[in-house]
């Protein structure tokens, strides 16, 4: 059988091509949202924001306080099951997505989106 005689065969002897990183790889993989600002990360999955609403175990008579409801997937299950959700948000383009989601719903009334530091 030949040997192959072409660079892209004969790599034994070259070093390992190492990924370098870049500061917009984070801000380039959601279009809409910079999320890398403030370091966020965006819950899309519906079963996994089902899966931690039943694990809340929440009750109709229950007020829940959220912090970083993002663009608000869990925060529309968790409107379905308590009485009230104060959602803190950071980042006010986020903050105005959550109302967006809830505007014009009937659980509209039980949503206080608040815009600022959790922590502070």
């Amino acid at each position: 059988m030949p040997r192959a005689t072409t660079e892209r065969f004969s790599r034994a002897h070259q070093p390992a091509v190492k990924k370098t990183e870049s500061k917009t790889s984070n801000s380039m993989t959601n279009p809409i949202f910079n999320t890398a600002r403030f370091g966020q990360h965006i819950l899309k999955n519906p079963a996994t924001a089902q899966k931690i609403v039943d694990a809340a175990n929440l009750k109709p008579t229950d007020k829940v306080l959220e912090v970083g409801p993002g663009t608000g997937n869990l925060t529309v299950k968790i409107l379905e099951k308590a009485k009230h959700v104060t959602a803190v948000e950071m980042d006010p383009r986020m903050a105005a997505e959550v109302i967006k989601r809830v505007q014009g719903t009937p659980e509209q009334h039980k949503l206080e989106v608040m815009i600022g530091d959790a922590i502070k």
